[in-house]
């Protein structure tokens, strides 16, 4: 029988195969290290994403002392700012006082919307009085829903404004609009230079994709909507309710020019404030302090606990927010 020679089992041929092996498993070892490193990236990306919307300011409020009474216009306490030097604009911001029983918006015109019931469109009147805050619930992939910016209500078929469908958004065939890039929504107070659009066989292009995140981004633009006499002004803000779920467009709409917005005059989605802001502009300044008095309605007539709910860009501004007044 023959035999191999002691170390033919290291021949130069096996050796280069062994290596061979080795690298495949270092390259394989190595690139599932990588993966687990960029999942691990990735999740920490989705996991630690914080959306833009919002204020960092922290409130602080104040009783005004000996105040209360049974009259209906008493002044009910201050509120600065003890943290932040964001300014905050009445047309983004909202301010609810909330006892056991009910609760009452503050507005500086003395008018706030009508708390509303289930729906797919849920619309509120900021504290600018001019301004609505409106929900869009669009989860549904078989069926558009549908916006009146006349009632700022849901629509049915024929008598809406914009339709909503996942990230879809288009514009109802008998409106002209064009889309303003890089401004700030107050900073846009008259019609600019520009050509209004009639076609709206397109959906509109309003959110940028951050893949990293894979997150919707409302692009930084505002939309005018020229719609019967009225020309309106809207933005994006969000496509992401409170509880981070997706398929629910925030937006923000008020008159730019032309008629007054009807639903401004709708008794059954508009009422009279009971609670009313003192503030001299359109600004909530950081180094300002703002005052919130009874408007006709007796809140308080003896000691009570109110809570204080302030939302800037649909975002609950941080701080105290129970203050027991005397």
């Amino acid at each position: 029988m023959r035999h191999e020679p002691d170390g033919a089992r290291s021949s130069p041929s096996f050796q280069r195969e062994s290596d061979i092996l080795v690298n495949w498993k270092t390259i394989a070892t190595v690139t599932v290290c990588m993966l687990m490193l960029g999942a691990g990236y990735w999740y920490h990306l989705i996991s630690s994403f914080e959306s833009d919307l919002g204020t960092n300011n922290s409130i602080q409020m104040e009783d005004n002392p000996m105040s209360l009474s049974n009259a209906s216009d008493d002044h009910l306490l201050s509120i600065s700012f003890d943290q932040g030097d964001d300014d905050l604009g009445w047309t983004h911001t909202s301010i609810v006082l909330v006892d056991e029983n009910r609760e009452y918006a503050c507005t500086l015109s003395g008018q706030s919307s009508i708390e509303q019931q289930d729906g797919k469109v849920q619309s509120r009147l900021n504290s600018d009085g001019q301004t609505f805050t409106i929900m869009v619930d669009a989860t549904s992939e078989a069926n558009f829903t549908k916006l009146s910016l006349v009632n700022m209500q849901e629509s049915g078929d024929e008598n809406f404004s914009l339709r909503f469908s996942k990230t879809d958004i288009f514009l109802s065939e008998n409106l002209s609009w064009i889309a303003l890039d890089n401004v700030e929504f107050d900073e846009v107070t008259e019609i600019p230079d520009g050509t209004f659009s009639n076609d709206t066989s397109e959906r509109l292009e309003w959110y940028d994709y951050d893949f990293s995140t894979h997150r919707v981004m409302p692009k930084d633009q505002v939309y005018l909507i020229e719609e019967g006499q009225t020309i309106y002004k809207l933005q994006f803000l969000n496509y992401y309710n409170e509880a981070d779920e997706s398929r629910h467009v925030t937006l923000i709409v008020s008159h730019l020019s032309g008629e007054p917005i009807p639903a401004l005059n709708d008794p059954n989605l508009i009422q009279s404030s009971p609670c009313i802001i003192v503030d001299d502009d359109n600004v909530w300044y950081h180094n300002e302090t703002i005052e919130l008095h009874e408007n006709g309605f007796d809140i308080c007539s003896t000691n009570c606990t109110l809570e204080v709910q302030i939302n800037y860009e649909s975002r609950r501004v941080k701080g105290s927010s129970q203050i027991a007044l005397s």
